[in-house]
C-alpha cells in the first residue's frame, strides 16, 4: 500500500479484516479528521464485490443516525490491473460486541435491553427507508465506551424492491443469526433483521448461539426446525418474553424494529430503576363500617341489644357481599390494539393478564401480522384471564381469473395493484388481438406482493419496409396421368 492512499488517505492499522475486504484506520489529509477506510483484498475485486461495495455506499450513505456509521465516499483506485473500490467511513472510537462477549461472555440483561433498544432504534430509521441490513451479528455492532451502540457493514443490505447482488439459490449472512426464512433461500425482510438482533440478545444474555451445529448448513436447519432453549429464571420475564417473540419462527409473530426499540427501552428503565423507585401497592381501604354512631350510655340495655344485633346482622351482609366480590375475577380495560402487529398486541394483552386467539384475516391493504380488528372493543371492561380475539392480516389475497382475463391490460393491471399484487405484462400476437388479457399466472390464494403474469393479445406485427416476405417453397404437382382401361376392353371388336 502506499503512504497516501489515492494521494489522500494516510493508511493506518487494521481494524477489521474479512474474506474478502479489510478495514484499515486512515486520516484524510484534506479534511484533517479520522477515518476508516473498507478496502478489497487484491484479486478479491469481481463485478459483484463491487456492486456490493457500492451498493453498501449508497445505502449506508443515505441514513442519518448516531446509532448507523456514517459513509463520507465512494471511489475506485485506478494504479492496479483493475480497478478497486474503496469506502470512507466515520471512524468509530470502540469495541465490537463480539470482542466485549469474548472478554466477559455475557451481559447482564440491563445492559443487553440498552444495547437492544438502540440498535432496534438504529434498524428502525434503516427500514423505514426500505432497507434491510442482513447481517446483524456482534461483530457488525460496535459499542463506544459511554455505551453507545453503532451499526456498521451494510455490505449485504439491499433495498426492499431491488433484485439481491447473488447468485440464485445462494444465503447471505450469517449462519448462526439467519431468520428461518431467509435460510429457507426466501427474501430477507425488516423482521429478518429483528431475529437476528434477539440472536444477539439471547447470545448476550446466556454466552451462547442456540443453534449453533457443527456445520453452516446443520445451523441453518435447525434455525428452520430446532426451538432455542428457554432462557433461565436469572432472566427477567419482560426480557424472556421480548427476545422470544423476537426470535419467533413465524416473522409475523415478530414485532418491528420500532415495537423492540421502544419495549427494550422501557424494559430497560425498569430493570436498572431502584427498588425505592419502583410502584408500591396502595393499602387495602378501610371498612365502611367503621364509621358507626356510638350508642349512648344512658340507652335502655334492650335497646342498645337490638342495635347490636341489627350491627351485626349488617356486618354479616356486608362481609358476604364483600366475599362474593372478591370471589369475582377483576375487570381491566382492553388495550386498544388496532394497526399494531400481532407480536405486539399479544404481549400487551399478556401483561394485562388476559388470554389471546388469533384469527387470520385476508386484507390486500394490510401489511402480513397487522391487527385489523379486536373482540371486546378497545376500552371495554373483560375479566382478568378472559379471550380477547385478534383478527389478523394475513399476508394474503384472492385473485380469480374472471377478475383479469377479457379486460384491458390497463384495467386488470389496476385490478392487480388493488388486491396487492404485482402485475407483469406479457405480449402474444395472434389475430385479432385488441390488447386485452387472454391468460393470468398465477392465480388462487397468493402472497401479498406476488408477481401476476398477464399475457396480452396483440395484432401480428407488420413486415419490416425493405424486406421480402419470406416465401415458402410449393413443391409442384405431379402430372395428371390418365387411369389405365380395365382390362378386357382395351381392345376393340372392330
Amino acid at each position: 500500500m502506499p503512504d497516501l492512499f489515492v494521494g489522500r488517505y494516510e493508511l493506518g492499522e487494521v481494524l477489521g479484516s474479512g474474506g474478502t475486504g479489510v478495514v484499515r484506520r486512515a486520516r484524510d489529509t484534506v479534511l484533517e479528521r479520522p477515518v476508516a477506510l473498507k478496502l478489497l483484498r487484491p484479486g478479491s475485486g469481481d463485478d459483484v464485490l463491487r456492486a456490493r461495495m457500492r451498493a453498501e455506499a449508497q445505502l449506508a450513505g443515505a441514513l442519518v443516525h448516531p446509532g448507523v456509521a456514517q459513509v463520507y465516499d465512494y471511489g475506485e483506485d485506478e494504479s492496479g490491473d483493475q480497478p478497486a473500490p474503496y469506502i470512507v467511513m466515520q471512524h468509530v472510537d470502540g469495541t465490537s460486541l463480539w470482542r466485549v462477549l469474548r472478554e466477559r461472555r455475557t451481559l447482564p440483561p440491563d445492559e443487553v435491553m440498552d444495547l437492544v433498544a438502540q440498535a432496534a432504534a438504529a434498524l428502525e430509521v434503516a427500514h423505514a427507508a426500505g432497507i434491510v441490513h442482513r447481517d446483524i451479528k456482534p461483530a457488525n455492532i460496535l459499542v463506544t465506551d459511554d455505551g453507545r451502540a453503532v451499526l456498521v457493514d451494510f455490505g449485504i443490505a439491499r433495498t426492499l424492491d431491488s433484485e439481491p447482488l447473488t447468485q440464485t439459490g445462494t444465503v447471505v449472512g450469517t449462519a448462526d443469526y439467519i431468520s428461518p426464512e431467509h435460510a429457507r433461500g426466501q427474501a430477507a425482510s425488516t423482521r429478518s433483521d429483528v431475529y437476528a438482533l434477539g440472536m444477539v440478545a439471547y447470545e448476550c444474555l446466556t454466552g451462547q448461539r442456540p443453534f449453533h451445529r457443527e456445520s453452516t448448513v446443520a445451523t441453518a436447519l435447525a434455525h428452520l426446525h430446532d426451538d432455542a432453549p428457554e432462557l433461565g429464571a436469572e432472566v427477567p420475564g419482560a426480557v424472556r418474553r421480548l427476545v422470544a417473540t423476537m426470535i419467533a419462527k413465524d416473522p409475523a409473530e415478530r414485532p418491528t424494529s420500532a415495537e423492540v426499540a421502544e419495549r427494550a427501552a422501557r424494559i430497560h428503565h425498569l430493570t436498572s430503576a431502584s427498588e425505592q423507585t419502583r410502584p408500591i401497592l396502595p393499602p387495602p381501604p378501610t371498612p365502611a363500617l367503621r364509621r358507626g354512631v356510638r350508642t349512648p350510655i344512658s340507652r335502655a340495655p334492650a335497646l342498645r341489644s337490638r342495635r347490636i344485633q341489627v350491627g351485626a346482622a349488617a356486618v354479616a351482609v356486608v362481609l358476604t357481599v364483600s366475599a362474593f366480590v372478591a370471589a369475582r375475577p377483576s375487570e381491566e380495560r382492553v388495550p386498544d390494539l388496532d394497526g399494531m402487529s400481532a407480536a405486539a398486541a399479544a404481549a400487551a394483552l399478556e401483561d394485562a393478564d388476559f388470554q389471546v386467539e388469533r384469527r387470520m384475516v385476508d386484507d390486500p391493504a394490510a401489511s402480513r401480522g397487522a391487527v385489523l380488528g379486536q373482540s371486546p372493543a378497545a376500552g371495554a371492561s373483560a375479566d382478568q384471564g378472559s379471550t380477547v380475539l385478534l383478527e389478523v392480516a394475513s399476508g394474503r389475497t384472492t385473485l380469480a381469473a374472471q377478475d383479469v382475463v377479457g379486460r384491458e391490460y390497463d384495467v386488470a393491471a389496476r385490478r392487480l395493484v388493488a388486491l396487492g399484487l404485482v402485475p407483469d405484462r406479457v405480449e402474444v400476437e395472434r389475430p385479432g388481438g385488441d390488447g386485452t388479457v387472454v391468460t393470468a399466472l398465477p392465480i388462487g390464494r397468493l402472497q401479498l406482493g406476488a408477481i401476476v403474469t398477464l399475457t396480452v393479445g396483440v395484432e401480428p406485427s407488420a413486415p419490416t419496409p425493405g424486406l421480402a416476405p419470406a416465401v415458402k417453397k410449393v413443391k409442384p404437382p405431379k402430372p395428371h396421368k390418365p387411369p389405365k382401361p380395365p382390362k378386357g376392353h382395351g381392345k376393340s371388336d372392330d
